[in-house]
């Protein structure tokens, strides 16, 4: 079957059309610019602030920390990768005043992640991701998952799977 010119044109037309429509809603949604820095899960973006609860029922934000760098990290119990990298999480926590570690754990019940954190003596700061919006709103496809943040709340380093503590050291450091 050949097409007309005519139909052709409409084709043609018909896919830059598309093509422009799909780049114009790329372009306008899921960016929110905040003091020129886009906000997103990239590094060099601004981090997404987020509200949730720590394993003590208190609210914490991350503009919390504005002016602290932040040792981000997503993990769960259940997660051999992110047992494994606990204490080395733990000892980051002990050896850095000047870093926050943050570690939200991703969608598990309050009395399991207590228990663990009991079990193993963990004392760095465990939020609550009940409801997944924060795992989902850093895009989150796989844990653990961590994030640097600097003091700014600019993104500063990004790694998927587990890291060790001379890697956590590399992070925060650079």
């Amino acid at each position: 079957m050949i097409l007309s010119r005519k139909k052709m044109l409409i084709v043609i037309t018909s896919l830059i059309i598309f093509v422009g429509i799909w780049t114009l809603m790329g372009t306008f949604t899921n960016k929110t610019v905040h003091s020129e820095t886009e906000v997103g899960v990239e590094v060099g973006m601004k981090a997404p602030d987020f509200t949730i609860n720590n394993v003590n029922g208190k609210e914490v934000s991350l503009s919390d920390y504005q002016g602290t760098k932040v040792f981000l990290n997503f993990w769960a119990s259940w997660c051999p990768p992110c047992r494994e990298e606990m204490p080395s999480i733990q000892k980051l926590h002990k050896n850095y005043d000047n870093i926050k570690v943050l570690a939200v754990n991703a969608g598990e019940n309050k009395d399991k992640v207590l228990n663990y954190l009991m079990e193993n003596n963990f004392s760095f700061t465990t939020l609550l991701d009940e409801n997944g919006k924060v795992t989902t709103d850093y895009l989150i496809r796989g844990i653990p998952s961590t994030f640097v943040i600097d003091k700014e709340g600019i993104i500063v380093r990004k790694q998927r799977g587990a890291i060790t503590y001379g890697k956590m050291e590399q992070m925060i450091d650079q």
